[in-house]
């Protein structure tokens, strides 16, 4: 029996290298989106509690300006935090499709494999069948004489 041998074998571990690596950036992509989200929502919480300790009680003047420069200070870090969120889920949408896109690469040559592999069993089997058929015949033949 002849050994079967992918000739695209060096292509399909590329390809397996490839989807490993963007699977890689994929889940670090995830990891940054949710800090940058969780940045945001503590700085949104904050803001949140800014606002509530405004209603606490009387404040004085310079309470009041300086509560009202944190809070403005807040408002720009949330804003910033927001679009470091958006570039981040832009980053993993980026990332899902490189993954994606990596793994139909990977699995076509998978299945061009497994084709050629099972037209390659096929083939060994009908030679190995048709040796016995004719080691068959050749007994039968011999023991007519």
């Amino acid at each position: 029996m002849r050994r079967f041998n992918f000739r695209l074998q060096p292509v399909l571990q590329l390809r397996e290298q490839r989807e490993e690596q963007a699977l890689l950036a994929h889940s670090r992509a995830r990891q940054e989106y949710l800090n940058r989200l969780e940045e945001l929502n503590r700085t949104s919480s904050l803001l949140e509690k800014s606002f509530e300790q405004c209603c606490m009680g009387t404040l004085q003047p310079e309470e009041e300006l300086h509560l009202l420069l944190w809070r403005e200070l807040l408002i720009q870090d949330r804003d910033r935090r927001r679009e470091e969120v958006h570039r981040a889920g832009q980053k993993l949408d980026e990332c899902r499709a490189e993954a994606l896109h990596a793994r139909r690469d990977r699995m076509i040559l998978q299945k061009l494999r497994e084709r050629q592999l099972h037209a390659h069993t096929l083939m060994e089997n009908r030679a190995e069948q048709r040796e016995t058929d004719e080691m068959g015949l050749l007994t039968v033949m011999f023991h007519r004489e």
